[in-house]
């Protein structure tokens, strides 16, 4: 089954199995042995290093090549137009990445090989609009049970933020509902927000009369506003 979240264009991502791109890449149909060389070149090849770049600087599945060489973690050669040194500190945090496209194909049921964080996006989404645990599990092919823990976790926190919010701010939903009036977006969570007006300049430390810096008040936002957030980033990632 499947389901629509967005009444945006579904993303043109791939999914792991997905190799469909190959045949649009620009050095499909190069010679073999030409194509070892320029893409496989031996270390400090500079004249094979720069003609392979110059192919991939014209290729319509530059980005494709690229997210396949993270997924499954190939780390020689030349792929998306990076060689391996350049490549080196993205295989390093591949598991801190975090591409809403790349979660927004994931709910609309791509095979989509996600990050850590990632993943936990979209379980707190998921939380979010309520999905069951079935249709969680199915997403991040994982066990139903396992899917269960996960949204109950996501749903204890925000249960918890939703106590926090009434705490330090008894009407979240006219604060979110005057910002709007007044042309402003309302702060994240954690965000800092001192109640003077228009936006400080966060980098510049808020002294008092005697010169001493006075810290700044936080002051968390209602959930609805956090979540709508996330949604819009998710409809942008196309």
């Amino acid at each position: 089954m499947r389901y629509i979240t967005t009444n945006v264009p579904p993303t043109d991502l791939h999914g792991v199995a997905d190799i469909s791109w190959h045949a649009r890449a620009a050095c499909n149909g190069v010679d073999p042995s030409t194509a070892d060389e320029l893409y496989f070149h031996t270390p400090n090849d500079d004249y094979a290093i720069a003609e392979a770049k110059e192919i991939c600087s014209w290729c319509p599945v530059r980005r494709e090549c690229f997210n396949y060489a993270l997924d499954n973690e190939v780390k020689e050669g030349i792929w998306g137009g990076l060689t391996e040194a350049e490549r080196l500190t993205w295989h390093d945090q591949v598991e801190n990445r975090l591409d809403y496209s790349r979660v927004k194909a994931a709910i609309e049921g791509r095979d989509i090989q996600l990050s850590r964080l990632e993943r936990r996006t979209l379980t707190r989404y998921a939380s979010a609009q309520g999905w069951s645990p079935t249709r969680l599990a199915h997403t991040l092919q994982i066990g139903v049970d396992w899917a269960r823990d996960l949204l109950r976790v996501e749903a204890r926190a925000i249960e918890n933020r939703d106590n926090h919010n009434l705490a330090s701010d008894p009407n979240p939903v006219e604060t979110a509902r005057q910002a709007a009036l007044d042309g402003r977006e309302p702060p994240l969570s954690g965000q800092a927000h001192d109640g003077d007006g228009p936006e400080r300049d966060r980098s510049i430390p808020r002294k008092d009369r005697r010169g001493k810096v006075v810290a700044r008040k936080v002051r968390p936002v209602a959930r609805h506003v956090q979540t709508q957030a996330l949604i819009n980033n998710l409809r942008k990632a196309v």
